[in-house]
């Protein structure tokens, strides 16, 4: 079983891409347990308890997901709804580290 960080866009302008969001990281999280792996998405939990629209906040939720992304076996990119800016900085934190990166756009198996 690999540990698998899920990298995949939050931030939105409006309550209806952010919920479109959040639903696709829980996809993307669900479709890596179904496969038997250890998914870990720390947009869906850093969010409730840090503010990301105030930019040190969001910055702090930055620093702790890669310090958790470093201690995986992997990265998940959803990319279905492209590459945000906190995303580009966890895949090259990844690159930077030699990870196994695998890029999705859709969520099942």
């Amino acid at each position: 079983m690999k540990l698998l960080y899920i990298c995949s866009p939050y931030r939105a302008t409006d309550a209806v891409t952010l919920q479109r969001n959040v639903e696709y990281a829980k996809a993307l999280t669900r479709t890596i347990l179904l496969r038997g792996d250890c998914p870990v998405t720390p947009h869906l939990y850093m969010t409730q308890c840090l503010d990301e629209s105030i930019e040190e906040e969001w910055e702090i939720g930055l620093g702790a997901g890669m310090n958790i992304l470093r201690r995986c076996d992997g990265i998940v990119v959803g990319m279905k709804y492209g590459i945000s800016e906190g995303m580009a900085a966890e895949i090259q934190c990844a690159k930077d580290g030699g990870m196994m990166i695998e890029y999705r756009e859709r969520t099942w198996r």
